[in-house]
This record gives structure tokens, C-alpha cells and sequence, in this order.
């Protein structure tokens, strides 16, 4: 899955095996036009909202840089790039392969201005 965020991007690699329902959840909502917008109290974290819930799978209670997780009761896509403390348990469903140090620079400035992204399936 790719992430452009104006003229930079980001690579994450999907955990097909270990959330399969979630992943083609996901991948059939791609392309997709949204806002990525920073977390206010867990930490470094990004996070945009997709227009469907899914069932609860893959769930873990602690995450590291780079994990990408689904937050189940909010519809949210949460992107861990730094110091974090999940705000509750999250389905893990991949991990940036690419652009982790670019989501590190650009992050705190997505706490003030929230900015559109797309979202789209790379073969």
C-alpha cells in the first residue's frame, strides 16, 4: 500500500496472513482520497479515517515505529512513526517498509495542519 503525502511517499507492507479480512477490507476501499491528521494524546502517531468498519482481528495492546494497525471503533488507520502509547488495543494489518523517516519529519507538523493524502494499492 502506498501513502503520497504531497511530494513525499511512504510504503507499507500489508500482513495478508496475519489480518487477511481486514487487508482486503482495506485494499478493496483503494484508491482513496482522505485526511491524515496527527493523534493528540497517544504520541507519534498518524492517523485517517476509512468509510467502513471491520471485525476485530490481528489485536495487540503495545506497538512499535513503523507498525500500522486498524482502530476498530473508530474506522481510523493509525500509522505508529515514534514514541507511542496506543490509545486502546489496535489490529495490526502491515508495517512502513518505505518512508518511515519522512513520516518522522513531517509528523509534528501534522498536529496543527492536518493535510489530504491518497491512498492507493501498488502492484
Amino acid at each position: 500500500m502506498k501513502l503520497a503525502i504531497g511530494p513525499h511517499t511512504c510504503t507499507i507492507d500489508l500482513l495478508d496472513d496475519a489480518a487477511p479480512q481486514t487487508v482486503r477490507g482495506i485494499t478493496r476501499l483503494l484508491p482513496l482520497e482522505t485526511v491524515l491528521g496527527h493523534a493528540k494524546f497517544a504520541g507519534e502517531e498518524l492517523i485517517f479515517m476509512i468509510p467502513e468498519m471491520f471485525e476485530r482481528e490481528n489485536i495487540v495492546g503495545s506497538v512499535a515505529p513503523g507498525d500500522v494497525a486498524y482502530y476498530p471503533d473508530r474506522q481510523t488507520i493509525c500509522i505508529f512513526y515514534g514514541d507511542i502509547v496506543p490509545f486502546a488495543k489496535v489490529g495490526l494489518v502491515g508495517k512502513v517498509s518505505s518512508g518511515l523517516d519522512t513520516l518522522r519529519r513531517i509528523g509534528p507538523s501534522l498536529w496543527a495542519q492536518p493535510c489530504n493524502i491518497t491512498v492507493s494499492l501498488e502492484a
